[in-house]
């Protein structure tokens, strides 16, 4: 599944999450992300996951990403990725197109 990866430099990339398991999956995550995350709810259809220690790792800022999640504080890198709502729950799949075209429109205008 596709992700986007938002740096706190504002870079913005998308990222595949591999593996056949939740716990595969995790992995990747945590490889992006450097730990453990925390989940901030993007819409109804996404979430953008965060390192859960980043404050106290003292990660810089990321103005992207608190930009796009509407949201006061978040630091280190950010992953936007799809969610789905499913009968045990919800369950990530990849990132909803208009944030990958938000993106490219950024990186357009960057050039």
């Amino acid at each position: 599944m596709t992700a986007l990866k938002i740096d706190p430099d504002g870079t913005m990339q998308p990222v595949e999450i591999t593996g056949e398991t939740i716990e595969q999956q995790n992995d990747c995550i945590w490889s992006h992300l450097g730990g453990y995350f925390d989940c901030v709810k993007l819409s109804d259809d996404a979430m953008m996951l965060v390192d859960d220690e980043g404050l106290l790792k003292g990660l810089p800022h990321n103005p992207m990403a608190m930009m796009v999640a509407d949201h006061a504080l978040l630091v280190g890198v950010a992953l936007s990725i799809g969610l789905e709502d499913t009968p045990d729950g919800g369950v990530f799949v990849s990132c909803p197109d208009r944030y990958l075209r938000f993106a490219d429109t950024i990186a357009k205008l960057q050039q």
